[in-house]
């Protein structure tokens, strides 16, 4: 019983934490009570909220090896956790397959092996079949834009259930997909209760639809279409190093519209590449970065930035030639695309990362 209550008591603290760092090495603590203790029900919880901390405002794939444990423990005491349970299971084990898709040195066919221990649970617990085909899809959209939109489709007929991402996101994920296969239209009319704020958001929603028409819209050259986007991504889309995506998309945005604005963005982020395990995460921010590097070389020689120590590039003085971070950001871009082809067997980052260099011909 006092175990209990010191775990309880825990728990609490935890509750009263704000999410981000101080938080998941509390939880992580926290679990090492609990495993001294040899309370399942804690064990389970802890690591779920490790998971949740590391998946919504940290490093996603840290999530991984928590959900792997959770799931060794839920097998020996499946009861533990009461009705909620295997929904967990089921959330926990989805926040350990969403990272495959931004670890280029996990293979394909570890990533298959999961999703059909995923696609076991599905059936086992007859929940969370809309979000299997989501999985599918969104492996798919860097391997086959085809097969993807199919599973897509796939997703979008299949019925809600409580392991279900909230109605913001789901429309989110549509918008994407429609871009992707080039239908501008048909990503309107999924983004108009978006737009118009007649749907429930939760924490990346609009950001991911944000995200999709910036990338779009830079793709096509039509600067005039990513502004406002970019403009509203930068405001709601600068909290924590899980948003380095969103703030790649912006620097690419504003080294054309606002380039001053994109070079303090890009210095105050540069800090939260450090130690990321996230791949896609620093190849997007990167790519950002490199756009601004290659519009401001046109302008100066140097500029005064405040790097941490731990990069590759970094300066004591604080004084870099702007040239040669042009030319390190791409090639550390560049390394990270050559990485996730290599692993998809497809050329998809490389055409992605042409696109983002090239000189654009901007619309107005």
């Amino acid at each position: 019983m006092k175990n209990k209550n010191n775990l309880q008591i825990i728990q609490q603290k935890l509750d009263t934490m704000q999410g981000g760092e101080a938080r998941m090495k509390a939880i992580l603590e926290a679990i090492k009570v609990a495993d001294e203790a040899k309370e399942p029900y804690y064990q389970m919880l802890f690591r779920y909220e490790y998971a949740y901390e590391a998946t919504f405002h940290d490093d996603p794939p840290k999530a991984m090896p928590s959900a792997v444990e959770f799931s060794s423990i839920f097998e020996e005491n499946p009861d533990v956790l009461g009705p909620d349970g295997r929904e967990m299971y089921l959330m926990i084990m989805q926040m350990a397959i969403d990272p495959v898709l931004y670890l280029p040195q996990i293979p394909l066919s570890q990533w298959e092996g999961m999703m059909e221990q995923f696609h076991s649970l599905v059936k086992r617990f007859n929940l969370g079949h809309r979000i299997y085909w989501w999985q599918m899809c969104r492996f798919m959209q860097y391997i086959d834009k085809n097969k993807a939109f199919e599973y897509f489709q796939k997703f979008w007929k299949t019925g809600r259930d409580a392991l279900s991402d909230c109605r913001a996101c789901e429309r989110c994920y549509a918008v994407r997909m429609y871009l992707l296969m080039g239908d501008e239209a048909g990503a309107e009319e999924h983004a108009k209760p978006i737009k118009s704020r007649h749907i429930r958001f939760c924490g990346d929603a609009p950001h991911l639809m944000l995200l999709a028409y910036i990338e779009y819209a830079m793709d096509k050259g039509n600067l005039k279409m990513a502004i406002p986007y970019a403009r509203e991504l930068k405001r709601i889309g600068h909290r924590d190093r899980s948003d380095l995506s969103y703030i790649g998309a912006v620097l690419r945005c504003y080294a054309y519209s606002d380039l001053e604005s994109g070079i303090e963005l890009m210095a105050n982020s540069f800090a939260w590449i450090v130690g990321m395990w996230d791949q896609k995460k620093m190849y997007d921010f990167y790519k950002g970065a490199w756009t601004i590097f290659h519009q401001l070389s046109k302008q100066q020689e140097e500029i005064h930035l405040a790097l941490p120590k731990t990069i590759g590039c970094y300066q004591a003085s604080g004084i870099y030639n702007i040239k040669e971070m042009e030319q390190w950001v791409y090639a550390q871009a560049e390394q990270i695309a050559q990485q996730f082809d290599a692993r998809n067997q497809t050329d998809a980052f490389a055409k992605d990362l042409r696109l983002a260099v090239k000189e654009p011909r901007i619309l107005m």
